[in-house]
């Protein structure tokens, strides 16, 4: 009797310990499951071409099989004046000598002009900070007007900015410039309270 219950104690705790060897290689290959999931979830969704076959420019996760967006795919440029001007005349072009970046190497802070590196959606933003002066500016893709603004104001400080969203073409070229039939007056200022800038980049 004593031998069959020592069997029986025996063959529980043999059959404990199989269950305990199946639930800890079951908890083993539901591990295994979920990390190769969330590596196939990053490898996709770090994809560094998009349906259409362009880049992305932002890549959130890095896998063996990806390599970063190069950094000449993303457009961008952002300059401001580095002084003040004084009675610009009719149709001048603004030149925003300072380029703080300048990826992909359109804007010549010489001329102020942007040359547009590939075709595609823009975004221009222009930002005028006047002082006791009244001015008109366009924003101009080539020969033609694609936005305006206009700040009159006395003995004081004031800006005043303006956006464009436009299709341009490789190539073309995008500046900032007085009215071309508004004669203004008084200060276009630019100093380390305020910028007068011009930026822009490429949307797709």
């Amino acid at each position: 009797m004593t031998f069959y219950c020592r069997a029986q104690q025996e063959g529980c705790r043999l059959r404990t310990d199989v269950e305990w060897l199946v639930i800890s290689l079951t908890s083993m290959l539901v591990s295994w499951i979920v990390v190769l999931h969330m590596v196939t979830f990053a490898v996709a969704t770090s994809s560094c071409r998009t349906a259409d076959g362009r880049y992305d420019v932002t890549v959130n996760y890095r896998s063996k099989n990806c390599k970063e967006t190069p950094e000449s795919t993303v457009i961008a440029f952002y300059a401001f004046m580095s002084k003040l001007l004084r009675n610009p005349g009719v149709g001048r072009r603004l030149v925003f000598d300072v380029a703080k970046t300048n990826q992909g190497s359109g804007y010549n802070s010489h001329t102020g002009v942007f040359t547009c590196p590939k075709t595609g959606i823009y975004v221009f933003v222009w930002v005028v900070r006047l002082y006791s002066a009244r001015h008109s500016t366009e924003l101009m893709i080539n020969n033609s007007v694609y936005g305006s603004l206009y700040l009159r104001n006395g003995h004081t400080d004031g800006t005043v900015s303006g956006t464009v969203v436009a299709h341009a073409s490789k190539g073309d070229s995008v500046y900032v410039r007085i009215h071309s039939t508004h004669e203004g007056s008084g200060y276009i200022n630019s100093n380390t309270y305020g910028k007068t800038t011009f930026s822009g980049w490429l949307l797709n």
